[in-house]
This record gives C-alpha cells, structure tokens and sequence, in this order.
C-alpha cells in the first residue's frame, strides 16, 4: 500500500518553527520584565534605606537625603511605565503564539481531513481491486465449467 503524504508538511513545519520561535520571545519578554521587577524591588529598597537613615542622619544632611529619596522616586516611576511597557510586550507576543498556534491546529486538523480521505480512497482503491480479481475468478470458473461441460458432451 502507498505512504500518505501530506501535501502541506512543508508548510506545517514551517509553522511550527515559527511557534518555537515565538515561544522564545515569549520567554525573553517574561524574562526582561522580571529584570524591571528586580529593578523596581532594589530601587524601592533603597528608597527605604535612604529614609530610614534619614532618621538618624544629622539634620545638616536632611535636604540631600530629601533629594536623593526625591530622585529615587523620579527612577521608580520611570521604572513603573518601563514595566508597562514590557507588560505589553509580554502580551503582544504571548497573542502572536497563541495565533500562531491556533495556525499550526488548523494544518493539523486538515493533515488528520486529508490522512481520512486518502484511506478511504486507498480503501476503495482496494476494493476495486478485491471485485475485479472475483470477476475475473467468477468468469474463469464459468469458462472451466462450460469447457468440462463441452468436454463431457464431446463423443470420443
């Protein structure tokens, strides 16, 4: 019997390199935001030691300790829409995979469509075959069975 080939394989796995691509950026997104969280975790954390030791420090030191902190949270707002930002990349390309999967399922169900159809045409292909070999059978059987019906009517 033959070997299914699915005309669009090529296609298929084009595909789904192109899912285990956008699964990486995926990741490298996921990745690039928890940076930003870490970023975001140490600066508030300096934040907090700054107005602790703001507690204790002299009051001479007081307005540069105010302009730090200030600072701090100039960089933690900055920090804040750069994770916005790298939220909506991590969205972006998590909807690219997810329709790029959504392709590759679509292919797949069409290849198991196709791989269906090609066995039934094998199926009937067989079939015809299978009835031509028993009209054959059949007719050979009726020819012997005239020619020994000949043979015995024969005088000899």
């Amino acid at each position: 019997m033959a070997k299914f080939k699915y005309r669009l394989q090529k296609v298929v796995e084009i595909r789904e390199r192109r899912v285990k691509e956008q699964e990486q950026r995926v990741i490298e997104a996921k990745r690039a935001l928890a940076e930003v969280d870490e970023r975001i975790a140490k600066q508030k954390r300096e934040i907090k030691l700054a107005q602790q030791s703001m507690r204790t420090t002299s009051h001479m030191l007081l307005g540069s300790h105010d302009d730090f902190i200030h600072h701090g949270f100039e960089k933690l707002e900055a920090l804040f829409d750069e994770r916005k930002q790298a939220e909506q990349r991590v969205l972006e390309e998590a909807q690219l995979l997810t329709q790029y999967q959504a392709e590759v399922e679509a292919l797949e169900k069409h290849k198991e469509k196709a791989l269906d159809v090609w066995k039934e045409e094998e199926k009937q292909k067989e079939m015809r075959i299978l009835d031509e070999v028993a009209t054959q059978r059949y007719f050979r059987a009726k020819l012997e069975a005239e020619q020994d019906a000949n043979a015995h009517e024969q005088p000899h």
